[in-house]
C-alpha cells in the first residue's frame, strides 16, 4: 500500500505547531471576569484537544501500516481510532462544560460552525468504515483537514474573545517620534 506518509506527517506537524501557538497566544490574554476566563479556558482546551486528535489520527496510519493488514482494513481501523479520539474529545468537553454551565452564554456561532464542519468529517470516516473503495486515503485526509478546520475556527473565537476591548496605548518613546 502506498501510504501518504509525508502528507500525514506534515499534517501532524502543522497541528502540533498550531496547538503550541494557541498556548502562546493565551499567555498574552487579559484577565477576565464573569465567566469569560472559564469560557476561554474551555475554548483553549478544545483547540489543543482537537489538535492532539489530528496529530494522533495523522500518525495512526503510519503505525498501522506496518502490521501487514489489507489496505481496506488498515484504513477502517484508522477511521475507527479517529472516531474514538473525536468521541473522547467531545466527551471531555461536555464534562468540562457541565462544571461552568450558566456562568456565560454559549458561543452559538462556534458551535454551529463546528457542527457544520463535523458533517463531512463524520461522513468521510463512516464512509471508510462501510466501504471497500479506493478513496479511503482521500476521505481520511479530508477528515483530518476538517478537524483542523474546526480547531482553527474555535481558535479564532478564542483570539477574538481574549483580545476584545484591549486598548492600544503607545509608549512614550513611540509617541515622541
Amino acid at each position: 500500500m502506498q501510504l501518504p506518509t509525508e502528507l500525514l506527517s506534515n499534517l501532524a506537524e502543522v497541528s502540533a505547531t498550531f496547538a503550541g501557538f494557541t498556548v502562546l497566544v493565551t499567555l498574552f490574554a487579559r484577565k477576565r471576569v464573569q465567566g469569560g476566563a472559564a469560557h476561554d479556558l474551555l475554548r483553549l482546551r478544545l483547540v489543543i484537544g482537537a489538535n492532539i486528535v489530528v496529530v494522533m489520527a495523522a500518525l495512526t496510519p503510519i503505525a498501522v501500516t506496518g502490521m501487514g493488514l489489507s489496505q481496506t482494513l488498515t484504513w477502517q481501523l484508522c477511521a475507527l481510532a479517529f472516531l474514538a479520539l473525536i468521541g473522547f474529545l467531545i466527551g471531555n468537553f461536555v464534562m468540562s462544560y457541565k462544571t461552568v454551565r450558566g456562568s456565560f452564554p454559549p458561543d452559538r456561532l462556534a458551535a454551529t460552525v463546528a457542527l457544520v464542519l463535523a458533517v463531512p468529517v463524520y461522513f468521510a470516516l463512516v464512509s471508510i468504515l462501510f466501504s471497500a473503495t479506493a478513496t479511503h486515503q482521500t476521505f481520511y485526509v479530508a477528515a483530518l483537514i476538517g478537524t483542523l478546520g474546526q480547531a482553527s475556527f474555535v481558535f479564532l473565537r478564542l483570539v477574538e474573545s481574549t483580545f476584545t476591548n484591549i486598548v492600544y496605548q503607545p509608549t512614550t518613546a513611540a509617541s515622541t517620534l
